[in-house]
Parts: C-alpha cells; sequence; structure tokens
C-alpha cells in the first residue's frame, strides 16, 4: 500500500487488489471523503504488480489515479 497526495492536495491510499481470472487492479481510496477509483494493471503476477507499485514515484501515482474509473464495490463487478 502507498500514501499519496493529488495535485488538489487530497490524500490518497493505493493498494493492488488480485480479483478473479488473474485481473489485479490498483485501487485508489481517498483518505477524506471522495469515491474509490480502481485501474486495471497490465501485469501477469501479483509480484510483478508488487514490484510495479513500489515503483512508482508519486507523479506517476498521480498519474495512474486520473486514468482510474470510479468504483462503488459491491454495485459493480470487479
Amino acid at each position: 500500500m502507498r500514501s499519496f497526495e493529488d495535485s488538489h492536495g487530497q490524500h490518497w491510499q493505493a493498494a493492488l487488489l488480485d480479483g478473479s481470472y488473474g485481473n489485479i487492479m490498483l485501487v485508489f481510496s481517498p483518505m477524506q471523503s471522495g469515491m474509490i477509483r480502481r485501474r486495471a494493471l497490465q501485469v501477469s503476477t501479483m509480484a510483478e504488480a508488487m514490484a510495479m507499485l513500489a515503483g512508482l514515484d508519486e507523479d506517476g501515482l498521480r498519474a495512474m489515479l486520473l486514468e482510474a474509473d470510479p468504483w462503488e464495490p459491491g454495485v459493480e463487478g470487479f
């Protein structure tokens, strides 16, 4: 899990989620109010996803957040 600030100063946490059929998502959770967001990763394994997340700087996390889609767990599928 990684914590960072977006370009507006809002605090976020980014975490990996291992879904069905080998899909791995990067899930962004706002620390204050706001919508959870998710972005599919083009990786083959959780180890690869963990290495990718560890290698991202804050600018990389911000860029992925901008590409992420809103997500309501339980309402939409993985």
